[in-house]
């Protein structure tokens, strides 16, 4: 293989996702690459296959989610919502999303699962009465990291019983990433077969 011209185009389930919630508004392929560190082949590739499962539309301002798509990622925020920037963590940029209806989990094995996905680190949080807490001992986020806890409000509607999941990374298509892939380490069953076909 000639490595000059790059190995073939490879995306992540992660990848997709992130374009699907970008995808809300018509977005340009150079932005897409830039946004998630995607070589533009990548994102050619995806764009096609989005294209071809007939979410999506294009034209000169771009590609955006038509109908299909738009009730594509409505079935995806059944599960979890965008992730979004919400600051910055120890000088790195942190995103964080919200999981509805979680399963069981262990925060530590989803800390670890983000920082395997390339995240520095990883905080999982469960909503009660409004506020994220630890969920090992209750205690409230807003003790130790109040600014932070403000940007998340604003982002999201908490409800009593979701998951905040906060990652940060050195960059932040990275931070971006580790969230949904925590996620989809959650919720990846519950995903819509046609998001699932992306990666196959």
């Amino acid at each position: 293989m000639d490595w000059k011209r790059g190995a073939y185009p490879e995306f992540t389930l992660e990848d997709a996702v992130a374009v699907l919630f970008m995808l809300r508004n018509p977005t340009g392929r150079k932005t897409i690459s830039e946004v998630l560190d995607l070589g533009e082949g990548s994102v050619r590739t995806l764009l096609r296959k989005l294209s071809t499962l007939g979410v999506i539309s294009s034209t000169q301002r771009g590609h955006s989610l038509n109908e299909k798509g738009i009730e594509l990622l409505e079935r995806l925020c059944k599960s979890f919502s965008e992730a979004k920037i919400v600051g910055e963590i120890d000088g790195y940029p942190a995103y964080a999303l919200v999981v509805r209806k979680p399963p069981e989990f262990k925060s530590i094995e989803l800390r670890d699962e983000a920082i395997r996905f390339f995240a520095k680190g990883a905080m999982i949080l469960v909503v009660r009465n409004g506020e994220p807490v630890f969920p090992e001992d209750g205690r409230p986020l807003s003790e130790t990291m109040p600014e932070l806890v403000e940007r998340v409000k604003e982002a999201f509607r908490l409800e009593d019983g979701e998951l905040v999941v906060i990652t940060w990374a050195e960059k932040g298509a990275d931070a971006m990433k580790s969230a949904y892939h925590v996620a989809l380490a959650l919720k990846g069953d519950e995903l819509p077969d046609e998001i699932k076909s992306l990666v196959r």
